[in-house]
């Protein structure tokens, strides 16, 4: 009875620890994630009070229950708006980042970890995601331009995507049986995403058009939620993607206002229901939970005693966050003020949904002998995600106090 009220307790401080740190990060600039995976490591790695191991089948759950909550409220970003006034003054620097990431991560796990070409491939397209749960709430706090600011917060909201997509279809190609992707696209990649694009869309305008009728009952405040999992579950067992299905259920909300009456009249309706503030709250909340819990899991299973992992973590991130400095250098505008340049150039976060998608093979029917490949694999996402966090937070706070701000000034103002 002991051991469980000391669990209890470490839940509640947890918690209150989590919105410390949140409310830490508005005077320090330090991610609230980080001290969280710092938690992590310290009860795991360093002291050996819990391991992974030690939660079963809790921690695959919440891997799971992170990754449908990550990508609803990463589609529910996903504004036209947004991306008309943003796209134009990132797309650019977002692709060429996210095709740099995916080259030299390729090259390292091929010829460095011995990976095949398809996992080296996996592991590269999950590191190119950069992540809005540690972007959002920096931009926030930054002294930056409204334009800066988006164009951040997009780039973070299309390399998720173009990260979940890819990944989820090269895991899609191993679980089918099929030695190339391309095999598989050419048999049903395509048919699968479009379905569960469908299905993310209907259930999206379905469930609009039901939730003025839903919220006449008592105490239904988390059925928007129950019915993201029971769309997740849907697509899965009709054999397609849950997860694309539940991004473009949040892309859809998102945009509610701009889909055309004539389709919305089809499925019995003549407008869409958008979320309360309320509701808002509630998933901004249900997610700042499960990320807290997660990112402790995350630090918890960090493996600092292998060399080689720590090794290609620490390169990989050097890499990826030299490549970008360089990128910025070349495509940033020239009519970007040196400061923000700067600022944009280093911005670039592992975090969630690399996370999430480094842990999705551990819990699907892949052939048999590759599994040592991807907890390898898994090892090295969870290194990098810690030191580009690092990274990321050390640069923020050199910069904010002047340490490298003339190096970054003299650097960009080169390139005007």
């Amino acid at each position: 009875m002991e051991t469980i009220s000391t669990f209890v307790f470490s839940i509640g401080l947890i918690i209150f620890a989590a919105h410390f740190f949140t409310a830490l990060f508005e005077r320090t600039r330090v991610p609230d994630v980080l001290p969280l995976i710092f938690i992590g490591i310290l009860i795991g790695p360093l002291f050996g009070i819990l391991s992974p191991d030690d939660f079963g089948y809790v921690g695959p759950l919440l891997s799971a229950v992170a990754l449908v909550l990550m990508l609803f409220e990463g589609g529910s970003h996903l504004t036209l708006d947004t991306l008309k006034t943003s796209l134009k003054d990132c797309v650019v620097l977002t692709l060429a980042t996210f095709i740099f990431t995916v080259l030299i991560t390729t090259g390292i796990a091929y010829y460095i970890m011995g990976n095949d070409l398809m996992p080296a491939l996996f592991i590269a397209v999950v590191l190119g995601s950069i992540s809005p749960a540690v972007v959002v709430p920096i931009v926030r706090m930054l002294d930056l331009s409204e334009n800066t600011k988006s164009t951040l917060v997009v780039e973070s909201a299309i390399t998720d995507v173009l990260s979940i997509i890819i990944a989820l279809g090269i895991l899609k190609t191993f679980e089918s049986g099929h030695k190339t992707i391309m095999e598989f696209i050419g048999t049903n990649l395509i048919a699968t995403m479009a379905m569960s694009l469908l299905v993310g869309f209907g259930g999206a305008v379905i469930w609009s058009t039901i939730l003025e009728k839903i919220r006449k009952f008592p105490n239904t405040i988390f059925t928007s939620l129950a019915f993201i999992f029971l769309l997740y579950g849907l697509s899965e067992n009709l054999g397609y993607s849950g997860p694309i299905s539940v991004l473009i259920f949040g892309v859809v909300l998102a945009n509610s206002k701009k889909i055309p009456l004539n389709i919305v009249q089809k499925f019995g309706a003549d407008h869409l229901t958008e979320f309360t503030s309320i509701e808002k709250t509630l998933f901004s909340e249900v997610i700042f939970l499960v990320k807290t819990f997660f990112f402790i899991f995350l630090g918890m299973s960090i493996q600092f005693g292998n060399f080689k992992i720590l090794f290609i973590g620490i390169l990989l991130t050097v890499l990826i966050y030299g490549g970008r400095l360089l990128l910025s250098r070349i495509f940033i505008s020239k009519e970007t003020p040196n400061s923000e340049a700067a600022m944009i150039s280093f911005i670039i976060p592992k975090g969630l949904a690399a996370a999430v998608l480094a842990e999705v093979p551990m819990h699907m029917n892949l052939p048999a002998g590759i599994e040592e490949t991807f907890i390898e694999i898994r090892a090295v996402v969870y290194m990098v995600i810690l030191f580009s966090i690092l990274l990321t937070s050390f640069l923020i706070y050199s910069q904010g106090n002047g340490f490298t701000r003339g190096l970054y000034e003299r650097y960009f103002s080169k390139s005007n």
